[in-house]
């Protein structure tokens, strides 16, 4: 595989296999949990469960390529040097009782700004990363931008924005 975009479509079509690996798979900030449910090489998946009413701020991932893939609940993402989208209308049921959304996918992001904010619901989306440089961790400790708070300072531990 080349391509983040290469890892989705074979772990989607690979029946989404799931095998978190023992080194590094949990990692909690102010505002999420992640899980990493597949690691192979330099790229995985990780799950994230969102607290309600939160916001990122705007931030990178240097040198990882990501796809956001929505779950569930009330998420609204936001480009480099564009406003959130307003998803409003879509926070609607499907006749087999799903979210609207489910499996709607953000366009490829590499190492590029971006920020997230999540509504009242709460909310969930996994992403998926190739890491280009390095082996993963978690997106939530390779930030490069403000934190959302004390918990992902002591989560992100030693790596260093702009080192």
């Amino acid at each position: 595989m080349k391509t983040v975009q290469e890892f989705m479509s074979w772990w989607l079509k690979a029946g989404r296999p799931i095998r978190p690996p023992f080194v590094s798979p949990i990692h909690t900030t102010d505002i999420a949990y992640a899980l990493c449910l597949y690691r192979e090489g330099r790229y995985q998946v990780e799950l994230y469960v969102c607290k309600a009413n939160t916001e990122t701020t705007r931030h990178r991932h240097p040198n990882i390529e990501s796809i956001s893939m929505y779950l569930t609940g009330n998420l609204s993402f936001a480009k480099e040097g564009e406003d959130f989208v307003d998803l409003s209308k879509f926070q609607i049921e499907k006749n087999d009782g799903t979210h609207f959304l489910l499996g709607r996918s953000v366009e490829a992001n590499d190492s590029k700004e971006h920020a997230l904010r999540v509504g009242p619901e709460g909310g969930a989306f996994l992403i998926f990363e190739h890491w280009k440089d390095r082996d993963p961790s978690s997106v939530t400790m390779h930030w490069d931008g403000e934190l959302v708070g004390d918990k992902h300072a002591i989560t992100k531990g030693d790596y260093v924005a702009n080192s």
